[in-house]
């Protein structure tokens, strides 16, 4: 990993963008603040989960990038993100991690306006000069 460097943290979302050589990805972490589901484990159709094997809540990394997720960067992601949620009660949570392909900076878009109903545009530049954006108060209906 040659740069990381956090976007923005809300309390329910962190945006992280990611790079390796010239292979970039943003990375979100969201705290669905849910149980999780067996449909949010993306198990392959044979494999079964019990549903005392669910945990109390999820939390999903959705890795962006404009190319193909290359092989040799998934574990890396996927360590980053378990070190950057280390923090939560991980006995009490799945993360799930899941790539797309897709323009990076349309994705932070569409996130942000699915998750708080706003243009993430509409957040005001004060907003960000800010170590943690925990306190502006936007929260999902």
């Amino acid at each position: 990993m040659d740069y990381f460097e956090r976007v923005i943290r809300l309390k329910d979302m962190e945006v992280w963008d990611i790079r390796f050589g010239k292979a970039i990805y943003r990375m979100f972490i969201l705290d669905e603040n849910r149980a999780t589901e067996s449909k949010d484990l993306n198990l392959s159709p044979n494999e079964q989960v019990f549903e005392e094997d669910l945990r109390e809540n999820l939390i999903t990394v959705k890795v962006y990038s404009e190319q193909p997720v290359k092989a040799a960067h998934i574990t890396l992601i996927d360590q980053f993100s378990k070190q950057l949620t280390d923090h939560v009660a991980l006995a009490h949570c799945d993360v799930v991690l899941t790539f797309y392909t897709g323009k990076i900076d349309d994705a932070l878009k569409e996130i942000f306006k699915a998750i708080y109903q706003l243009e993430f545009e509409q957040l005001p530049l004060q907003h960000l000069s800010h170590f943690n954006q925990d306190f502006i108060n936007i929260t999902p209906p």
